[in-house]
Order: structure tokens, then sequence, then C-alpha cells
């Protein structure tokens, strides 16, 4: 298990709210500047907001109640990807939400009252 830690290497993640659904869950963007080993899933761990599913740095508590709307695994998609290749062409794939994924949003966003409802523009 890897921590956060003062003498710990540098990593650099930045967390973008991007939806809330009430006090239950938070779509967030999540830049990276560096790649250490489980960075995003240790860094929202010790911010208090662990990544849904994460049966390793997660809250089982929480966890257990997102089953309900039919999270089967962590809740970690990488949406886009971009780097310089060893010819130093820049690359960048996509990839669209999978449907399993899309359908916890939906249920969340069925059970979240609008008022508790909050969305960011991207």
């Amino acid at each position: 298990m890897v921590r956060v830690h003062a003498d710990g290497q540098t990593a650099e993640s930045t967390f973008k709210p991007l939806e809330h659904y009430g006090k239950q869950a938070t779509l967030m963007e999540i830049r990276i500047g560096t790649g250490r080993t489980h960075q995003i899933r240790v860094h929202a761990a010790h911010a208090q907001h662990a990544v849904a599913g994460d049966e390793k740095y997660g809250v089982k508590e929480c966890n257990t109640a997102l089953k309900e709307f039919g999270l089967r695994r962590m809740f970690l998609h990488a949406h886009s990807l971009s780097f310089v290749n060893s010819k130093g062409e820049p690359f960048s794939v996509s990839a669209p939400l999978d449907a399993e994924l899309q359908g916890v949003l939906d249920k969340l966003n069925a059970a979240t009252p609008s008022r508790q409802r909050k969305t960011r523009a991207t």
C-alpha cells in the first residue's frame, strides 16, 4: 500500500469537480503531472474523498452504498491520455465512459434531488 508522506517522492494531481450527487458522490476530472504508483487513488484517499469502489484505499461503507447504484468495480476511467512519443511527436487518445459506469451516474442523477445536484461547466 502506498501513502502520502513528507519524505516520499513528489507527485502532482489536480482535482476538478464536474458534478455533485448530493452527499453520495462527486464526479471529478483529475489531471496528473507525474506517474506514481496508485497516485490518483492515494491522493484522493488522503484528501478524504476516495475513489468509489476502491477496495484498497476506499471507504467500505461508501462502496457498499454505491453498489445499490450498480457500481461493481472501481470508478476510475482514463477519459484522455496525451504525451510526446519517442519520435518527439504529440500523441493523444480519448475514450467515452463505458455503459456500466454511465449507468451508475444515471442512477445517481435520478436519485439526487435537483437542489442537491450541482453541475460545473467543463
